[in-house]
């Protein structure tokens, strides 16, 4: 029982709007794939901890690999891209995915072929490639032109479709290269959610609902998706999935470690301070676990909590999305 309710939160999956798009265009992808004349491409885009991830795995999983009499059958490859890719790597991680005892051994040349029958043998008609924002090098303002040549000329040639996930950074890959983005529809986004926007902030409590429905079979914890406790979570996580996750999971080990069977605020305080990293210029003395939080000017929290999670890095505001409307409606009731 302890091991179940250790991942109580991992085991709850969540297909909000934004993720149902996603796998919903993705498995389109690699049905209308089959018979196209050229490969479908796609790119799911968004900052760390968005639930790009979760996405790839929850689609995945509902194609897994399976044997038959002619050996493993792998509908798709789906590999997370080197810290600093380059195409003996890649192919090697490619070649390890599918099975390949020899993945280490051959030229670069040697490995692509090997790579290109095991995809035919394994019938692989998608490839997934995440992290893909390590196609950009950061530091020289690069696109590894070489490896992204060489993925476009390997899903030419095995007729395979082409997903592939990272930061809003990893734009930069395909807007340098005109063939690879040639071959793109419209990027797939899974933004944070906005508390500012009605219907995003609907959607981030009703998560927060079945959170509580898992949790609460469990311990006795406060209402997540009450109006008080929704702002304290969404100040909390600004509105990523990810932290959100990473934050209620927290609270549950320490609340097994400790033998309670009530998760309180405070422990919920104690689980945001070990769990959630954040940038103690911006949210120094941020604390939306304090009894007295509420009381905080609602546009300047806001504003705040719209800094999580982002890289100390100047970005191009057009790269990536953030809560723009940052007027706390509904905020009222928490006053009262």
């Amino acid at each position: 029982m302890s091991a179940l309710k250790r991942h109580i939160v991992e085991s709850t999956l969540v297909p909000h709007t934004a993720f149902s798009t996603a796998t919903m265009r993705i498995e389109q992808c690699m049905r209308y794939s089959l018979d196209s004349p050229e490969p479908v491409c796609l790119a799911l885009i968004g900052e760390s901890r968005t639930g790009k991830s979760r996405a790839l795995e929850a689609f995945y999983h509902n194609h897994p690999p399976k044997r038959d009499e002619d050996g493993v059958k792998a509908p798709i490859l789906m590999v997370k891209t080197p810290s600093k890719p380059t195409v003996k790597g890649l192919v090697e991680i490619m070649l390890r995915a599918l099975g390949d005892p020899q993945s280490y051994s051959g030229t670069e040349n040697a490995k692509t072929m090997r790579l290109k029958l095991l995809m035919r043998s394994a019938k692989t008609s998608m490839v997934i490639i995440d992290e893909f924002q390590h196609f950009y090098d950061k530091g020289t303002h690069k696109v590894m032109h070489y490896v992204a040549d060489w993925l476009k000329i390997l899903v030419d040639d095995t007729k395979c479709a082409l997903v592939v996930a990272g930061l809003p950074t990893c734009k930069a890959v395909l807007d340098q290269n005109e063939q690879l983005a040639g071959r793109f529809f419209a990027p797939i986004v899974l933004p944070r959610f906005d508390w500012g926007d009605i219907d995003q902030r609907e959607e981030f409590v009703g998560i927060l609902g079945a959170f509580h429905k898992s949790i609460s079979s469990h311990f006795d914890i406060p209402p997540l998706d009450s109006n008080e406790m929704a702002f304290r979570c969404y100040c909390a996580t600004g509105g990523l999935i990810g932290y959100l996750s990473k934050l209620l999971r927290h609270a549950v080990w320490e609340a097994l470690d400790t033998n309670k069977k009530i998760i309180t605020i405070e422990d919920l305080k104690i689980a945001y301070e070990a769990s959630i990293w954040r940038d103690e210029q911006i949210l120094s003395n941020f604390d939306p676990f304090s009894r007295n939080f509420i009381q905080a000017q609602p546009n300047e929290v806001l504003a705040k909590v719209a800094q999580i999670g982002l890289p100390k890095i100047n970005l191009n505001h057009s790269d990536i999305s953030r809560p723009t409307n940052l007027n706390p409606r509904g905020i009222k009731s928490l006053r009262g």
